[in-house]
């Protein structure tokens, strides 16, 4: 059964979705994309509860979190510290540390910086960008030209934040843009989650000021992250968040990297292909990652996200 659960920190609370599982399971702990929410995740995620217990939290300024979401202040590291703060205050260690782009790149900091955060990695197009982009996005917000030299940070901005109603929302989105490749039923989870009651309609629980900050404020140094624990990353054949030279001095820093490309797929790679995200959760939790495995030829396809 899953059920909805807030844990309070020092600047607001945390709201997550929580799978119990079977007794003594595993803990899954999952972290969702930029813009996204726990909610757009179920239908991945809920097979897996006779397997694990879940917990999905929402990230900052996102979904029903109330932690403070300033779109002038903080980097990628602020998603770090809180998930941190989120598992030391459970007083639980995941077995496995999944997540999908901002969610999967949050997840790999936090394991550079805390050894112990998890037993495995499992990152679904994590977003990972060399220095030379994260520069150029500190210079277009530096000098006031985001919306100008980057494109994604002004179409995100110009995005309808409104809607009448929940159906109007779902019409909106259903088929267009990134959600293109989606299932209905996942277009609907995303809304469950990503909608608020507001002005006699329905907004964005996450703004779009919020959301537009965080693609010009990446992390510097991804490449020379150094994590010890196994780590999976799932990437795309089109479109990938994930610069290839970056993955591979990632896999070279730590021989316990499994690369796998999905053929086929874009950016939203669980929406697409769910029972491969599934799968490599289960072998996070199940193979002996103490031998080294091979790890294939990261993708060559252009940073995106």
């Amino acid at each position: 059964m899953r059920t909805r659960r807030n844990l309070p920190l020092f600047d607001g609370a945390v709201s997550y979705l929580e799978w119990e599982g079977p007794r003594g399971a595993p803990l899954l702990v999952f972290l969702h994309a930029n813009g996204f929410n726990a909610e757009t995740y179920v239908s991945i995620l809920g097979p897996l509860a006779s397997q694990f217990r879940i917990i999905a939290p929402d990230l900052r300024g996102h979904g029903s979190t109330t932690l403070r979401a300033d779109p002038r202040q903080g980097n990628w590291t602020i998603f770090r510290d809180d998930l941190i703060a989120f598992v030391d205050k459970l007083g639980l260690r995941p077995d496995v540390l999944a997540g999908h782009s901002m969610g999967a790149t949050a997840s790999l900091l936090a394991a550079g910086k805390r050894r112990d955060i998890a037993q495995a990695l499992v990152l679904a197009e994590p977003v990972l960008q060399p220095d030379r982009l994260v520069a150029y996005a500190a210079y277009a917000r530096a000098t006031g030209q985001e919306d100008k030299l980057m494109m994604r940070v002004a179409s995100t901005k110009r995005r309808r934040a409104h809607f009448g109603s929940r159906e109007e929302a779902f019409k909106s989105y259903l088929g267009r843009g990134a959600f293109r490749t989606w299932p209905e039923s996942m277009v609907a989870d995303y809304l469950k989650g990503g909608l608020v009651a507001r002005g006699g309609g329905f907004g964005l629980a996450c703004a779009p000021a919020w959301e537009a900050r965080l693609y010009s404020i990446f992390p510097f140094g991804l490449a020379r992250l150094g994590v010890c624990v196994p780590v999976t990353m799932l990437l795309a054949t089109e479109q990938s968040s994930a610069n290839a030279d970056v993955v591979a001095s990632i896999a070279r820093r730590n021989r316990r990297t499994r690369l796998l490309t999905v053929p086929g797929t874009t950016h939203f790679l669980p929406m697409e292909k769910p029972e491969t995200l599934r799968r490599e959760i289960l072998n996070a939790k199940s193979e002996n990652r103490d031998e080294i495995l091979p790890a294939a030829a990261p993708p060559s396809s252009p940073l995106v996200e």
